[in-house]
């Protein structure tokens, strides 16, 4: 296991998570593949604003946090993230404390389901942005543009964030310039490697094991999501305490239609409230 890099929004001057949490609910987020804790920068203090102490981490191989040569399977990547919400929270009678919600987009999403699948009551809500369905995707191709996305983020930011301002007319100014550090910062190869060679997952299989309530915020299949056909259908379907909205963007739902994502959020959250 590997202590993460963690971002936190809370408090004005709150200077950490456990600071931030003051008494608060925890919400967790955690980001997807070649992304970091900044993919959060609108969503984490949007959060805050509705009374969480939020903390995302960087995943292992991302961001700030430690560089590895294997180990970037989700359930070792949810490993890691229990181990850092114990250090950074503080730990418990019973193991690290319960967040009241858990966030996961794309990679993050399979990360969150398999922390669920080992630690059933480590939190209270499930968020889940868009999961990658096993069919949906051609993980060599995935590979490739990996590879390829972080080696000119490295050699040609400047390009490479015109061209995504370009090809994203609906990105705030500064999503670009936030997404291309991302991708220079991650451990590009490893992480390529670790697709091409193949993620083992069962979405609706890990999914049908939560008692939780779970937010489904999935991106329109016509507009780039990776959760497509039967893989949507079986998602959907193995959900026991399921809320389901398709929201008019691509993969990275939160990044390309933040007001629609935080009203789906607001609408579950008030309808979820113990």
């Amino acid at each position: 296991m590997a202590l993460l890099a963690t971002r936190a929004w809370g408090p004005a001057g709150a200077g950490g998570a456990r600071s931030a949490r003051d008494g608060r609910p925890v919400a967790l987020l955690v980001h997807g593949v070649t992304s970091s804790s900044r993919t959060w920068w609108r969503v984490g203090p949007a959060l805050a604003e509705r009374g969480f102490a939020v903390l995302a981490v960087d995943l292992r191989g991302h961001g700030s946090s430690p560089r590895v040569e294997h180990g970037l399977g989700p359930a070792e990547l949810a490993a890691d993230v229990t181990e850092t919400v114990a250090a950074e929270l503080g730990p418990s009678l019973d193991g690290p404390p319960a967040v009241d919600l858990l966030v996961g987009h794309s990679l993050g999403a399979m990360v969150a389901l398999a922390l669920l699948a080992g630690r059933p009551r480590f939190a209270n809500r499930l968020l889940l942005e868009d999961p990658p369905g096993a069919r949906s995707i051609d993980w060599g191709e995935l590979a490739t543009g990996i590879e390829h996305d972080t080696d000119r983020a490295r050699r040609e930011p400047a390009a490479l964030r015109a061209e995504m301002e370009r090809d994203n007319p609906s990105w705030v100014p500064g999503e670009a310039e936030r997404r291309v550090t991302d991708l220079a910062e991650c451990d590009g190869a490893t992480i390529a490697g670790a697709v091409r060679r193949g993620l083992a997952f069962d979405l609706a299989a890990q999914a049908a094991t939560v008692d939780q309530p779970v937010l489904l915020v999935l991106a329109d299949e016509a507009a780039g999501s990776s959760l497509l056909g039967e893989d949507r259908t079986a998602l959907v379907g193995a959900v026991r305490d399921g809320t389901t909205r398709v929201l008019p963007a691509g993969h990275s739902v939160h990044r390309e239609a933040l007001p629609a994502y935080l009203a789906a959020v607001d609408e579950w959250l008030a309808a979820t409230r113990s």
